[in-house]
């Protein structure tokens, strides 16, 4: 019986080494083909990837909508044990300077999108980005610490920056967004009108609900909680519970 238990060892231990060797495979033919597709529209392609890196199907590596011009960088920095759910998308804007960083241990979910037109999107650590979440930059910042949770269907969105601290959560459907389109009620094509922008910042350890608003100028102290379908645009303090449109503080966390 003991033979048969050392066997049975030997063996899991053959097909763990043979598992992580194909995957090891799989992530650097992702890569090398990912380079040479992104090298058609003058985007050059760094990645740093480490050990353990699960694709349960390879990401999507796409080049945005614009012309290729002038060269362009899209740089991945994928640590270790990051897990890839099927249809991932990894879109970079020719011409454009991109940088997406994903921490040890974070998953990511199916469909997730990273759009990078210029800017950097950083996930730290044990984060976990659920299906269908829409990360994007346009020349911004995304900073999202360690430990942080997004649900189904999030939306960043930063033209300037957008900053969660450590071990944020955001449920299903929410927005941050630092920027908006000003429109004066001329004929002028709204996208040719200015573009605002001013920093989205929540604190570490927040709990935002779902289908909340978070827009530009935005800075939501730590420990705080913000009510479902909230629409927030202002500087609140810490350990505050905000609901309603627009929002304000409803209570002290503190005082129950």
């Amino acid at each position: 019986m003991r033979g048969k238990v050392l066997i049975l060892a030997r063996v899991r231990g053959v097909l763990s080494g043979l598992l992580s060797l194909w995957r090891r495979v799989q992530v650097r033919l992702w890569a090398s083909r990912a380079r040479s597709r992104m090298k058609w529209v003058r985007i050059k392609l760094d990645t740093q990837i480490g050990d353990g890196v699960v694709f349960v199907r390879n990401p999507f590596v796409l080049a945005g909508v614009e012309p290729p011009g002038t060269p362009g960088s899209l740089t991945l920095r994928i640590g270790n044990r990051v897990r890839f759910a099927p249809g991932v998308i990894i879109e970079a804007e020719p011409g454009r300077d991109s940088l997406l960083e994903i921490g040890d241990g974070t998953r990511i979910g199916a469909t997730t999108h990273f759009h990078l037109r210029g800017g950097s999107i950083r996930i730290g650590a044990a984060s976990e980005i659920r299906d269908g979440c829409v990360l994007k930059t346009t020349e911004g910042d995304i900073e999202v610490g360690e430990r942080c949770f997004l649900s189904y269907g999030c939306v960043l969105h930063a033209t300037e920056r957008v900053e969660m601290g450590e071990r944020v959560v955001l449920a299903e459907r929410v927005t941050l967004v630092d920027s908006s389109h000003e429109t004066d009620g001329s004929d002028l094509h709204w996208a040719l009108q200015g573009v605002p922008t001013a920093p989205v910042v929540v604190g570490a350890n927040t709990v935002v609900y779902a289908n909340a608003v978070v827009t530009m100028g935005s800075h939501i102290g730590a420990n705080s909680q913000v009510g479902a379908g909230a629409l927030v645009r202002g500087e609140y303090p810490d350990g505050v519970l905000l609901a309603g449109v627009p929002a304000e503080p409803v209570k002290s966390l503190g005082d129950d």
